[in-house]
């Protein structure tokens, strides 16, 4: 008989961890889920900004930015990133192209960004996109790990970016 409570004992005890451990579990995972919600709400939210800005007309400037001119735009968004000039290993400008048969022409720039993170890229890239005389438009973004840092936080970015002018046929 002792020996019969002892082991009921024993089962309850057992079953009673068993039960709080559970709801430590369970509760852990309810936050996490929380977090989750919260997170795709961010998401979602950007992303219908996104689409909005997209609907939006872009402004053609009426001249070609100088060099001098691109690269301290460029210059001045790194700052805004908070990385270095030294971050940025080139800046080519790239032969303007008409846009099909319009009076406008796109004037590509390729970027190559070398140790940024992708906060500092994307800041970056946002930075150049926001200016309202020439805003720079991403074409094209290509995502590299650096030699022998595969598994780290830093990417060479390379990017072409591009503003449009405003420039009738003759």
């Amino acid at each position: 008989m002792k020996r019969h409570r002892l082991m009921t004992a024993t089962i309850l005890l057992g079953l009673l961890l068993l039960l709080g451990w559970s709801y430590l579990y369970l509760d852990g995972r309810r936050e996490a889920a929380r977090g989750e919600g919260e997170d795709l709400a961010r998401c979602r939210a950007l992303a219908g900004r996104i689409a909005e800005l997209r609907t939006r007309p872009a402004v053609a400037g009426a001249e070609e930015l100088g060099a001098s001119d691109l690269a301290r735009r460029i210059e001045q968004a790194a700052r805004t990133a908070q990385f270095s000039q030294e971050n940025i290993e080139r800046i080519d400008p790239e032969p303007p192209r008409r846009f099909g048969e319009t009076n406008y022409r796109l004037i590509p720039t390729r970027v190559r960004l070398r140790h940024v993170n992708l906060e500092q890229a994307i800041t970056f890239l946002h930075t150049l996109g926001s200016d309202a005389s020439h805003p720079l438009q991403v074409e094209q973004v290509r995502l590299s790990a650096p030699p022998g840092e595969e598994a780290g936080e830093r990417w060479m970015v390379e990017s072409t970016l591009f503003y449009t002018v405003y420039s009738p046929r003759e």
